[in-house]
């Protein structure tokens, strides 16, 4: 006698396509060949993470913060090359990128070894067989890269239109608007961190709350992790913008010579 099934739930999937397919419509009329380039890179960048895992899952050997590091490189070569193209821009913005989410990275591990990671809280990690430092490590590092690079490739974009726009402008000029610029983004890139990280912990957090336990012990529980990554990459935005700036008048000055 065989055996026989029973539908336990609706197919919901369609919706997420749905979803997908308007974000590639939207990018698509508004970003043109960059937005095809975008989505592009976003494909190739997918793919090249999960073959990364893939291959620290199959090798313990392997030190999972080396696999992200070289993910990392890549990462960033590819995406900023796909959308922006091969030009001094697309150099400065790698640069800056790539020291940015390092210098970043060790920031937060000499902060984490000093502190004695006093105040995280791993239980969410508990389940993995993985060294879960290790793991959470790696994270704050794919997850600094995101918003390094978007300052990054501001600031080069800034500065090298500033320069285009006028040929003649000063260094002392170029460097006072580069720094403007910074400043303009650097609040919002740190607020967007925060709000990206905190609301993936929302549902736990109204669970708890709802649970009558104490905001205090709600907070650390759930949050503990998630400020400590939207800390070390606001970390990084801050980095990104002076190395982001002197990174793009290296390569505008060089590009002067040139002339």
């Amino acid at each position: 006698m065989g055996l026989m099934g029973t539908v336990t739930d609706v197919k919901r999937d369609k919706y997420l396509f749905i979803i997908t397919w308007i974000f590639i419509f939207i990018l698509l009329i508004v970003g043109k060949t960059q937005g095809l380039y975008s989505i592009i890179s976003l494909a190739v960048n997918a793919v090249l993470l999960w073959y990364a895992l893939d291959i620290y899952v199959h090798n313990s050997n392997i030190s999972l913060l080396v696999v992200c590091g070289i993910s990392v490189v890549l990462f960033t070569v590819i995406s900023l090359l796909l959308v922006n193209g091969f030009n001094e821009k697309t150099y400065a913005a790698i640069v800056a990128t790539l020291l940015g989410t390092f210098i970043s990275l060790f920031i937060a591990y000499i902060v984490l070894w000093i502190t004695s990671e006093n105040g995280l809280r791993y239980e969410e990690m508990q389940f993995l067989t993985r060294p879960y430092r290790t793991v959470f490590m790696a994270g704050l590092f794919i997850g600094s890269l995101g918003a390094v690079m978007d300052v990054a490739i501001t600031m080069s974009s800034s500065i090298f239109e500033l320069y285009e726009k006028n040929n003649d402008i000063t260094e002392k000029a170029l460097k006072t608007s580069g720094l403007d610029i910074g400043k303009d983004i650097m609040g919002t890139m740190t607020n967007i961190l925060f709000f990206a990280y905190i609301s993936g912990s929302m549902p736990v957090l109204i669970l708890y709350l709802k649970n009558a336990v104490p905001l205090s012990y709600s907070l650390s529980m759930n949050l503990s992790l998630e400020l400590d990554r939207a800390l070390a990459g606001g970390i990084g935005i801050v980095i990104a913008i002076p190395i982001g700036l002197y990174t793009s008048m290296f390569f505008v000055n060089r590009k002067r010579a040139k002339l």
